[in-house]
């Protein structure tokens, strides 16, 4: 197992017959890529000088203990059994390839050479940014807002800059390129955390689905939980050239919520209004 403190967060990663996941993220799948990383790296250290041995001075180098306010980052990994294989307090770094640690709790800080990636984010062991899609791609958007109406947009190919709003009739946009941000939002977003989610969600607050030119569709439903906005998402693959893009986006998605920003949320479900302004001219929908 690998456990990581930081002075804001604390998580594990074991692994598991499946490989290795994080337990306190519904056992989300933990990136092997970044695991190689981290092996790369510790292999690389190597000593340099011995520094301080004075702890009220380990808050200079970023070693002091972030399991008691300090600044630094915590990484012990254990083997099957729960001996310690490592024990590092990771601090600052001066340049690319030297940083300073303190080793199994030792009342003595090192600089070492070498570098380590960065451990400290959850997200990042996660992969978190797996919902990558080109935003050039996307043909057409579903949007049902918190409020006002729901309302579709689309365009004719790739080559077409602006989304038309083509429901509903009775409104039009203020400007050509006006619904082409939310229309786009949600091809490429990097998730702030992941959990398990739970079968019976509810009603969504809000929605947003899309589909690409050549087929692959993925909606978006979302959820307030405890002040934070949450996304179930599902991905369909509408014929076979996508079908491989398809299941690769619903092993990272199926079964979990994704918590998205604020700011993230409002693209992706704007009002109509912000966008849009009813016409004068009365329309036959």
């Amino acid at each position: 197992a690998i456990e990581i403190i930081t002075p804001d967060n604390l998580f594990r990663m074991e692994r598991t017959e499946d490989g290795w996941t994080m337990p306190s993220r519904g056992h989300y799948p933990v990136r092997a890529e970044y695991l190689a990383e981290l092996d790369a790296g510790l292999s690389s250290l190597s000593y340099a000088a011995a520094l301080t041995n004075d702890p009220a001075r380990f808050d200079r180098l970023g070693v002091d203990d972030p399991a008691t306010g300090g600044s630094g980052t915590s990484l012990v990994i254990t083997d099957a059994d729960g001996n310690r294989l490592a024990s590092l307090i990771v601090g600052d770094t001066r340049g690319d390839d030297r940083l300073y640690i303190r080793t199994g709790r030792q009342e003595r800080a090192f600089a070492v050479q070498g570098s380590l990636p960065d451990i400290a984010d959850p997200g990042r062991w996660l992969g978190l940014d797996f919902f990558n899609i080109d935003p050039a791609r996307i043909a057409r958007a579903f949007i049902v807002p918190e409020t006002g109406p729901a309302y579709i947009l689309e365009r004719e190919s790739p080559a077409t800059r602006n989304f038309d709003l083509t429901s509903p009739l009775s409104w039009q946009l203020i400007t050509a390129g006006a619904a082409n941000g939310v229309a786009s939002a949600g091809a490429r977003v990097r998730f702030r955390d992941v959990g398990e989610a739970s079968a019976d969600a509810g009603a969504p607050l809000a929605l947003h689905r899309a589909s690409t030119f050549d087929g692959l569709v993925y909606e978006y439903r979302f959820y307030r939980v405890d002040g934070a906005i949450r996304a179930h998402i599902s991905v369909d693959a509408g014929n076979h050239d996508v079908m491989d893009e398809a299941s690769r986006l619903r092993r990272n998605a199926q079964g979990y919520w994704f918590e998205i920003s604020a700011d993230a949320y409002e693209r992706m479900t704007r009002p109509l209004e912000q966008a849009a302004a009813r016409s004068v001219t009365p329309v036959t929908e």
